[in-house]
């Protein structure tokens, strides 16, 4: 496979996309990308739209790739997964539309409402442009927060959720390293650290620390009122 996906690159390289070899060997490699058994999957009903555009990063992007040893294949797929990851908890923030009555300051600092700007011509005058522009300003701020929460983890939620008898081993631990870090850690190489079984680590990620870090994440997006 790694030979494979490394040959499918160099013709990208090599061959412009819109060349008939281009297109070709593209095709190959998105089929390939969405039939592999690592890439990230989401329950979510939107998830269709987060690989769709995932995909097409991918076309614009994939000839700044750079692989990482010890595997081609397992290098692609984690840099896929991380740029995938954020357009899936993106789906989670794109279905809030802000109240017209909902109070905000002017430049001057004077208390105003939405609706009293949109009537100023002066002022803003798209709604969609202005409901695009708060909800990319909110998703980057919930992402932001959601960062800051697992770094800190002020409650202690997340070190305390480990796997029996292995403390150490807890689920800020694993999401800073499977999330955060860029290239993201393999669950094979912290299981080798903490001498815990793969499938262990595995399962504990999964069931546990997967929907703690969500309720989390639903909660900070609560607090900026964005509810899925």
């Amino acid at each position: 496979m790694d030979q494979q996906i490394q040959d499918l690159i160099e013709q990208l390289q090599q061959f412009e996309h819109t060349s008939s070899k281009g297109r070709k060997a593209l095709t190959r490699l998105l089929i390939i990308i969405q039939g592999h058994p690592d890439l990230y999957r989401s329950s979510h009903r939107d998830y269709s739209e987060a690989l769709n555009r995932t995909l097409e990063w991918v076309c614009k992007n994939i000839q700044s790739f750079e692989p990482r040893p010890p595997s081609i294949e397992q290098s692609l797929i984690r840099w896929i997964n991380g740029y995938l990851k954020w357009r899936v908890r993106d789906l989670f923030t794109t279905n809030h539309t802000p109240s017209l009555d909902r109070p905000i300051s002017n430049k001057e600092g004077e208390s105003t409402t939405l609706m009293d700007r949109l009537e100023d011509p002066n002022a803003i005058t798209n709604l969609e442009g202005w409901i695009e522009q708060t909800q990319k300003e909110r998703r980057l701020s919930i992402g932001d927060t959601v960062w800051e929460y697992i770094e800190k983890d002020p409650e202690n939620l997340l070190k305390n959720c480990y796997p029996k008898k292995q403390p150490e081993c807890h689920c800020q631990i694993l999401a800073i390293r499977l999330l955060l870090q860029q290239p993201p850690h393999k669950i094979s190489e912290i299981a080798r650290e903490y001498n815990i079984s793969n499938q262990t680590l595995y399962s504990h990620w999964k069931r546990k620390c997967l929907p703690l870090l969500q309720t989390i994440g639903d909660q900070i997006s609560k607090r900026f009122g964005l509810e899925k």
